[in-house]
């Protein structure tokens, strides 16, 4: 598993948010994205509320909101546990954080229309950040996986 240090120079030779700040809002910055996931699998509130506070202390309130509901409903669950949830819930699409290749990508579990899933997956596989995929494609090669319930 990379560091968070090793995640964020990885994020950042991809995306060069370091060098070119303006070109990324709140939303869409890879770096917080990184921080808000670390926070989120570790539990630990003061790594992003820290964050936050340097970075988008203006967001800090909102934010922090949001965090607090996604770590009360967050659960790491086996992959078994992920297909049957996927099968009772007739979950056919995921939406994660970071790239859905990654063992630590967090994961909310979608229903769409079956001809929009496509749609939803064009170009998927190199979706580095806020990505779709399939179940069983983040499913692949992980024994565990990070739900939002």
């Amino acid at each position: 598993m990379p560091t968070l240090e090793q995640r964020i120079e990885e994020l950042n030779r991809q995306f060069g948010f370091r060098e070119h700040p303006e070109d990324f809002n709140f939303e869409l910055n890879p770096e917080r994205i990184a921080y808000k996931n670390e926070a989120l699998r570790t539990k630990n509130r003061d790594l992003y509320a820290s964050y936050l506070a340097d970075n988008h202390s203006r967001e800090m309130d909102r934010e922090l909101a949001d965090f607090d509901q996604k770590a009360n409903n967050l659960i790491q669950v086996s992959k078994d546990e992920a297909e049957q949830l996927f099968a009772d819930n007739k979950i056919n699409m995921l939406k994660s954080d970071i790239s859905f290749k990654d063992p630590d990508a967090i994961f909310q579990m979608k229903k769409v229309n079956e001809e929009d899933l496509n749609w939803h997956l064009e170009g998927h596989e190199t979706d580095l950040l806020n990505g779709n995929s399939r179940p069983y494609e983040a499913l692949e090669g992980k024994s565990n996986i990070w739900l939002l319930k």
